[in-house]
């Protein structure tokens, strides 16, 4: 198999705002993977070059894309970090699909299956244009806010009073523990249904003293990076967000998911601003989970690919083999060897 890849940057339509920063635009490397004839792509947010690079020795000795557990772990043995794994991930399970012919999610045995609807992100704002936001999104179902340190959990009341449908607060690490109760407890009183990653990542008996204590169930993200976080988190938190970037892929996340649901943690699927490719690489498991968050490419301008379709909360999957993402015209002469 034969790697090629290069780097790409999408602009936002607006900024988005969160407790790690204003982004104006993402930067992500597309990888293509050439076998048979056919051709697989990936895509990761943040991916170093020099790393998707160190996979092509690795792919160029596998015979084919059937080999996509060995070549993963050999990628890992051999130091690939999570990001680029996850690129490589991607485009391997892309060529998968279209050798056998079939659309990922169905050669999973997940065709079939209901897939709940996705919430929609606000980043940080001024309350004038939250309110805005609730008004214009009032026939969305879920709808996530972006929280900042300085909020106080009163952002989401202001959110209720234009907005009746479920609400979800993402703390990104913002607060202490003590400070994550108070604002647990004032989320509580607007309806909002869970709280994630309250405290920085790092200290799990920090998660376990909020999850115990607050009456919104708490769920982690950045303390679960892939498999080998599920057993430190079981019994500290209510459920966890899954990222391919984050586990370093599909194989991963089915790992993860799987981990999860074992340990009797709830399962929210997740994505970074991002290509379509990226998020519909990740709705192909939406089946497997309670909750979605897959709405990363919704904001994006020229996006370099066009993939799973989002109305109104609902996700609608490609049927066309592999992961079904198509690249743009726009886009489709860009690679180099790399």
């Amino acid at each position: 198999m034969k790697l090629r890849h290069h780097t790409v940057r999408v602009a936002l339509k607006e900024p988005f705002v969160s407790n790690t920063g204003t982004t104006t635009e993402v930067c992500q490397s597309v990888v293509e993977l050439t076998w048979e004839g056919l051709t697989g792509h990936g895509t990761a947010r943040g991916a170093d070059p020099a790393d998707v690079d160190a996979c092509a020795p690795v792919l160029a000795e596998a015979s084919s894309p059937y080999e996509l557990r060995h070549v993963l772990g050999e990628l890992a043995d051999a130091g690939v970090g999570p990001v680029a794994r996850s690129a490589v991930d991607m485009a391997l399970h892309d060529l998968l699909g279209k050798a056998c012919g079939q659309p990922l999610h169905r050669l999973l045995g997940l065709d079939g299956l209901p897939v709940g609807p996705t919430a929609l992100s606000i980043g940080a704002c001024p309350d004038d244009e939250l309110l805005a936001r609730g008004r214009a999104l009032a026939d969305w179902p879920v709808l996530k806010l972006k929280f900042t340190p300085d909020d106080d959990g009163s952002r989401a009341g202001l959110l209720r009073s234009v907005y009746g449908g479920r609400i979800r607060v993402d703390g990104n690490g913002s607060w202490s523990p003590g400070r994550a109760l108070h604002v647990a407890r004032a989320l509580h009183r607007h309806g909002v249904e869970l709280l994630e990653q309250p405290v920085p990542p790092g200290d799990v008996d920090a998660l376990r003293y909020v999850h115990e204590n607050s009456p919104v169930p708490v769920y982690a993200d950045e303390d679960c990076t892939g498999p080998e976080d599920v057993p430190r988190l079981a019994g500290r938190v209510s459920g966890v967000n899954v990222k391919l970037v984050k586990c370093g892929g599909l194989l991963a996340a089915r790992e993860t998911i799987t981990l999860a649901r074992r340990a009797g943690l709830r399962v929210m699927l997740g994505c970074k601003l991002e290509s379509a490719l990226g998020v519909t690489a990740m709705a192909q498991l939406a089946p497997l989970a309670d909750l979605l968050d897959l709405d990363g490419h919704l904001g994006l301008v020229g996006d370099p690919f066009t993939g799973a379709t989002v109305d109104r909360g609902v996700i609608g999957l490609p049927t066309a083999p592999g992961l079904g993402a198509v690249m743009t015209t726009a886009n489709s002469t860009n690679y180099g060897d790399n």
